[in-house]
């Protein structure tokens, strides 16, 4: 990783090339700052490039929105930890005098050319019995054309159960994410937490665990550097600044179902009702997680309930087509019914697991690293605050999914910021039950 680095923020820009209608120009001797962002929740790659020149090239250029961008940067020079694609730029922003009458800046923004390519255009077709991953190809493929590369380097994960599905004039990536919030991992995988995302490699369509099961990239710590240290690995992968973002949120874990929820659904076909509660206690028995441990402990309310066990705390009702197929109303009728939406599996469970994707957060930054992108897996260790302790945070350390991250490159050094989360502890929480008589009346509310 190291080899050829003399700083830990060195970086080698090997392209970054405006593609217009008039010419092909470099832009390396003009650009201050680089900014790339991708973002597990989101379906494209963006950023932007600072420009401070004194050429007129938006003129000479005939910049208009039409652009393409060829961008290529590594740590070192190498191919095989490089970030390279090809972008499209859309807008010009923030021009503006810089210094002298002479001399201005402004921010090239780009964006994945298949974003611009989904808003252009909708989808009208309908799926029938039909794999929901294959449906994403089918788009991917078929309406945006995505080339081979972004195909391949990307996973398409193959999802569980067949659908019946009307796409009703959506735009491609709406379409997507639409099927994406009924789609089923592997069995193995219990719930709907499938995720639509692109990345440095290209389009992914995966079970959130099955990214949290994915062996880690590299260990991270917190610490602070050694003025005099020559270990350039070490300065290398330190964090160098951290914030938590959210930690937890009894709260709002509630009210949003993250806990427990429940789910009415109502089958007007058979006149049937059914009632699914999620249960986060089972399912993180079941589930894969990032770290052994339940995110709380086993203390119970004064009605003598966990926070697993209140599934009424957030309750939806729905029209269902469940068991539809084997009801002896319309059996024998071809096409009755179509095939079962797995409403029971998807609306409390993907309710619940995005919630949890989100539960702590916890923003990092870091000396720049290319091979750093969402979907990844890393060990974040954080030092405990206690005085005269060498040991690590027992809840806050661990193994953490990357859902964000931005490259930023300017003249002088190269960072990666990173947004990590976690649903799980390494080490489990004591229980909160310290029998004295002052915690029991408190419980209860007594003064």
């Amino acid at each position: 990783m190291t080899t050829g680095i003399r700083n830990p923020r060195d970086y080698a820009i090997i392209n970054l090339t405006l593609l217009s209608s008039v010419a092909t120009f470099d832009l390396k001797n003009i650009m201050t700052e680089i900014s790339l962002a991708e973002d597990i929740f989101s379906n494209y790659v963006s950023g932007y490039v600072k420009i401070v020149e004194s050429m007129g090239y938006i003129e000479t250029l005939a910049l208009n929105g039409t652009e393409y961008l060829r961008l290529t940067f590594s740590k070192s020079g190498d191919k095989s930890n490089q970030v390279d694609g090809i972008y499209r730029i859309f807008k010009v922003a923030n021009r503006k005098l810089e210094g002298t009458m002479y001399k201005e800046s402004y921010l090239l923004y780009f964006c994945s050319d298949e974003l611009l390519l989904s808003e252009q255009y909708k989808i009208n077709k309908k799926y029938k019995s039909s794999l929901i991953s294959d449906n994403v190809k089918d788009i991917l493929t078929n309406y945006l054309q995505a080339p081979s590369n972004k195909m391949s380097n990307g996973v398409i994960e193959t999802t569980y159960g067949q659908y019946d599905f009307m796409i009703p004039f959506l735009k491609p990536y709406d379409a997507i994410n639409f099927m994406t919030n009924y789609a089923r991992p592997n069995p193995s995988n219990p719930g709907a937490d499938m995720i639509f995302y692109e990345n440095k490699y290209g389009f992914n369509f995966r079970s959130l665990q099955t990214m949290m099961k994915e062996p880690s990239y590299y260990t991270y710590t917190y610490k602070p550097k050694n003025l005099n240290s020559t270990d350039l690995n070490t300065d290398v992968y330190n964090v160098t600044t951290y914030e938590i973002l959210d930690s937890f949120d009894t709260l709002n874990g509630i009210t949003q179902g993250t806990f427990a929820n429940q789910l009415i659904s109502v089958n007007p076909m058979t006149r049937q009702r059914k009632v699914t509660n999620f249960d986060y206690g089972v399912y993180q028995q079941n589930s894969k997680n990032l770290n052994p441990n339940p995110i709380f402990d086993n203390s119970t309310n004064r009605n003598g309930d966990r926070l697993n066990q209140t599934p009424q705390a957030m309750l939806k009702l729905i029209f269902s087509n469940y068991d539809s197929k084997s009801s002896s109303y319309i059996a024998g009728v071809p096409g009755a019914a179509g095939n079962d939406i797995y409403a029971e599996t998807y609306i409390p469970y993907r309710t619940a697991q995005l919630g949890l994707a989100n539960y702590t957060r916890v923003r990092l930054s870091m000396p720049g690293d290319p091979n750093l992108t969402i979907g990844r897996v890393i060990t974040f260790n954080l030092l405990s605050r206690q005085p005269n302790s060498s040991e690590l945070d027992k809840y806050y350390s661990g193994n953490y999914l990357i859902t964000a991250v931005r490259h930023i490159i300017d003249l002088t050094e190269y960072k990666t910021i990173l947004e990590i989360t976690k649903e799980s502890v390494p080490q489990p929480y004591p229980s909160n039950n310290n029998g004295t008589a002052l915690w029991n009346n408190a419980v209860k509310g007594i003064i």
